[in-house]
C-alpha cells in the first residue's frame, strides 16, 4: 500500500513503532523486539491532533510517514493527514524532503490533483500537512482487481490524468513517480470517474543537479519506480516533463494490457530495459483483445527513448486522444439496420402499421447516426481548442501528419518530398498560436535534420537554427515577464498573519526552480540584463519572507555570480560569494558539496582577480574539505586543478604538476599519490 494512499480502502496489518516496519501474524516485532501497534490501538486513534483534527483510523504506512483519515472539527470535513514517522522527524534530510512533497502539492489547485489545506508542526514536535480524503481506488488496484482495462473505459481516464499533469508542468513542477498506484479513481453521483494524482513527493522541487536530487534519497529508498522510469531517469539525467510523459506511456501501457511495458527480472535489468528496449506490440502481448491503431501509436511515442521523440506536453497527448474519442463514436448503427432484411408484403393493416413504425425508428436513428457523424466532423474542423493551445484538433492532426511524413522521408533519404512535408507543417504550425510555437519549434528542428543530411544546404540549415533561436529566445522572454508578475505580486503579498506568512514561503521556494531555469535560460542566451532584473528582485522577495541567510538566497546569489561575471562587474562578485560561503557553513556537515564548491568559486575568482593572497587559504580549505569528507569526484577534481592553477602562477610548478597529476588520475577513476597543499 503506497504510503500517502488517502482511498477508503481498510488498512490491517500491524506495525512497529521503532523501526515502522509492517508484519502480519505477530505481536512482536522480529526486528527489533518491540510491542506491535495496530490500526485498532494507534496510539493517535480517537485522539485530537493539532487542536482541530479528530483521529478516526489509520489509512496508510510508508518508509517515512503514516496516513490518518481525521476529522476537521471546524470545518466539518473529513480529511487525510500525513505525518512524518516520530523515529526520524528529527532528521534534516527527512524533514526537506517532507517538507518539499507539502509545497509541491501546495502550489498546485487542479480538479484532477490532490489538494493540501494545511501544513505545520504540532506542539509535539510532529510535522505533518493535510490533504483530501478520496473515496475512491487506485488504478493499480483496478488492474490488478480486472486484469486489465477495456480502453473504452481507460479512454476518459487516460485523459484527466493529461489535465493533471498538464496542470502540474505548468507550475514548473514534474511528477518524476507517475504510476498507477498514484492515480486515484472516484466514482461520482452520475456514475463517471473523477481522477485524482497523488503523490507530489520526494524532491520535486528541487532546484540544480540530479545529484543534488539524489542526495535526498540517501536513506535508501528508490528515486521514482523503475518499472515506469524514463531512459534519461534511469541515466541520472536532468529531467524535465518530458520524463512524466514516458512514465504516463508506461501507465497507458500497463492500463491496456495488464502487463508492464518492461520488466527484468532484476532492479538493474529493468534500468537497461528502459534505456535499451521498446515493449512489444499489443497485438503480441493480448492478440485477442482490441485497442485503436491511433491509440497504441500515441502510448509508443510517449516511450520514445529520446525525450525529443516523444510528446511535448500532456496537452497534446489529450488533443490526440480526444480527436480519437470522436473518430470512434458510432456512425454506422443507422446504415447497419437499414442493410438488414426486409419485412414480407402484407396487406393487412396492422402489419403493414408495424412496419411503417418500424421504418420511421430506422429512419430516427439514421438521422442520430448522420448527426453524430456532423458533429464529429465539427468538433475536428471547428472547435478551437484549449485557451492555452488555440486551433482546430484537425490543424493539429494535419501538422502532426506532415511531421510524420517528413520524418518517414528523410528516413529513406527523399529529400525534396521530406522539404515538402515541411513546408506545409511550417505553414500549419505558424498559424497555430500558443502550442503552435512549440510544435514550429519541432518542424524547424526536423528542417535542422533534413538539411544537416541534404548536402548543399548550410545556408537553410543556418536559417533555421537562427529561427529556432530566435523562437527560444522569444519563449524565454515570455516566461521572465510571467515570473516577474509572479514576483511582483508575492512582494505586495499581505504576511500580517502567521498562515499568510506560511503561505507566501510555500508560494517563494515553489516559485524557485522555475526561477532558477529562467535565469538559466537567460544567461544561455547572453540576455545578462534581463537576468539581472529576474534574480535582483527575486533576492529581494525571498529576504523578506525567509531572511538573509537563508539557503534560497545563496542559490540566487551564486547564479548572479555568473551574469556579473559575463558582463565583467567584477567589484560586485567578491561579496556575493562570500555571502553564500557564509551560508553554507552554517549547513558543512549536511551540506558539504555546497560549501566546497561556493569555496572553490570564490577562491578562483580571487586567482583570476590575481588576489593569490586572499585565493591560497580559500583553496586550501576547500581541497582539504573536498578530500576528508569526500565529495563529488568532479568537485575534488575541480579543487584540484583550481589549486594546481595558484601553485603555477605563484611559481611552484613543480608542486602544481604533481596537484594536476592527481587530478588527471582521479577523473581517469585510478589511484595516484595524495599531494596535500
Amino acid at each position: 500500500m503506497p504510503e500517502d494512499s488517502t482511498q477508503m480502502i481498510k488498512f490491517t496489518r500491524k506495525y512497529c513503532t521503532k523501526c515502522y516496519g509492517q508484519f502480519e501474524q505477530v505481536d512482536v516485532c522480529p526486528e527489533d523486539g518491540t510491542q506491535l501497534t495496530g490500526p485498532e490501538n494507534d496510539p493517535l486513534v480517537g485522539k485530537r491532533f493539532a487542536e482541530r483534527y479528530d483521529i478516526d483510523s489509520v489509512l496508510g504506512l510508508g518508509g517515512m510517514s503514516i496516513v490518518y483519515k481525521a476529522h476537521h472539527r471546524l470545518m466539518d470535513r473529513v480529511v487525510a493527514i500525513k505525518m512524518l514517522h516520530s523515529n526520524i522527524k528529527h532528521d534534516h534530510v527527512s524533514l526537506e524532503r517532507f517538507r518539499l512533497e507539502a509545497q509541491a502539492a501546495s502550489a498546485l489547485n487542479h480538479q484532477n490533483i490532490i489538494s493540501v489545506y494545511d501544513f505545520g508542526v504540532s506542539s509535539d514536535g510532529d510535522a505533518f500537512f493535510v490533504m483530501d480524503f478520496l473515496d475512491g481506488e487506485s488504478l493499480a488496484a483496478l488492474i490488478e482487481r480486472k486484469g486489465k482495462v477495456p480502453y473504452e473505459r481507460a479512454m476518459p481516464i487516460f485523459k484527466q490524468i493529461c489535465d493533471g499533469l498538464g496542470a502540474a508542468h505548468k507550475k514548473s513542477i514534474v511528477h518524476r513517480d507517475l504510476k498507477p498506484a498514484n492515480i486515484v479513481l472516484i466514482k461520482q453521483e452520475d456514475g463517471s470517474e473523477l481522477v485524482k494524482l497523488v503523490d507530489f513527493g520526494i524532491a520535486k522541487l528541487l532546484p540544480g543537479s540530479g545529484k543534488e536530487q539524489q542526495h535526498l534519497t540517501k536513506t535508501g529508498e528508490v528515486f521514482g519506480s523503475p518499472i515506469y522510469m524514463s531512459p534519461e531517469q534511469c541515466q541520472g539525467l536532468d529531467l524535465d516533463r518530458r520524463s512524466d510523459i514516458y512514465a504516463l506511456g508506461c501507465l497507458m501501457y500497463e492500463t491496456l494490457t495488464g502487463a508492464p511495458p518492461l520488466l527484468g527480472s532484476s532492479f538493474l535489468e529493468t534500468l537497461n530495459k528502459h534505456v535499451g528496449e521498446m515493449p512489444k506490440s499489443f497485438a503480441e502481448v493480448m492478440p485477442d483483445v482490441k485497442v485503436p491503431a491511433a491509440l497504441e501509436q500515441i502510448i509508443m511515442r510517449c516511450m520514445s527513448k529520446k525525450p525529443e521523440d516523444r510528446f511535448q506536453t500532456a496537452d497534446e497527448i489529450r488533443d490526440q486522444l480526444s480527436a480519437i474519442t470522436v473518430a470512434l463514436t458510432p456512425t454506422g448503427a443507422g446504415r447497419a439496420a437499414i442493410s438488414g432484411p426486409m419485412p414480407p408484403i402484407c396487406p393487412d393493416t396492422a402489419v403493414i402499421a408495424a412496419h411503417r413504425r418500424v421504418h420511421a425508428a430506422l429512419i430516427v436513428t439514421a438521422l442520430i447516426s448522420v448527426g453524430t457523424l456532423v458533429s464529429a466532423v465539427f468538433f475536428l474542423a471547428f472547435w478551437p481548442g484549449p485557451a492555452d493551445d488555440p486551433g482546430t484538433p484537425l490543424a493539429k492532426l494535419s501538422w502532426q501528419i506532415s511531421m510524420s511524413n517528413a520524418s518517414d522521408s528523410i528516413a529513406n533519404n527523399k529529400f525534396e518530398d521530406a522539404e515538402n512535408q515541411l513546408s506545409k507543417a511550417e505553414s500549419l504550425a505558424q498559424a497555430l498560436t500558443g502550442g503552435g510555437k512549440t510544435r514550429l519549434e519541432g518542424t524547424l528542428k526536423l528542417k535542422t535534420d533534413l538539411y544537416t543530411k541534404w548536402e548543399g544546404h548550410a545556408e537553410l540549415l543556418e536559417k533555421a537554427n537562427v529561427q529556432i533561436a530566435d523562437l527560444q529566445t522569444a519563449r524565454v522572454q515570455s516566461e521572465l515577464k510571467k515570473q516577474l508578475k509572479s514576483l511582483l505580486s508575492l512582494d505586495s503579498f499581505s504576511t500580517d498573519s502567521a498562515v499568510a506568512r506560511s503561505s507566501a514561503k510555500l508560494r517563494a521556494e515553489a516559485e524557485l526552480p522555475s526561477i532558477l531555469s529562467i535565469s538559466s535560460k537567460l544567461y544561455g542566451r547572453k540576455l545578462y540584463a534581463e537576468q539581472a532584473q529576474l534574480l535582483e528582485k527575486a533576492i529581494q522577495v525571498e529576504k523578506k519572507l525567509q531572511g538573509e541567510d537563508s539557503q534560497s538566497i545563496a542559490l540566487l546569489e551564486s547564479a548572479r555570480v555568473d551574469g556579473l561575471l559575463a558582463m565583467r562587474k567584477f567589484f560586485e562578485v567578491r561579496p556575493l560569494l562570500l555571502h553564500v560561503c557564509a551560508v553554507y557553513k552554517k549547513t558543512e556537515d549536511d551540506q558539504p558539496n555546497e560549501y566546497v564548491r561556493a569555496l572553490a568559486k570564490l577562491g578562483q575568482f580571487d586567482v583570476d582577480q590575481n588576489e593569490m593572497g586572499k585565493a591560497e587559504p580559500e583553496l586550501q580549505e576547500a581541497l582539504k574539505i573536498a578530500r576528508a569528507k569526500k565529495v563529488q569526484k568532479e568537485l575534488q577534481v575541480l579543487c584540484m586543478r583550481s589549486w594546481a592553477d595558484l601553485l603555477n602562477q605563484t611559481k611552484r610548478q613543480k608542486e602544481s604538476q604533481l596537484v594536476m597529476a592527481e587530478a588527471d588520475a582521479l577523473e581517469q577513476g585510478s589511484s595516484a599519490q595524495s599531494t596535500k597543499p
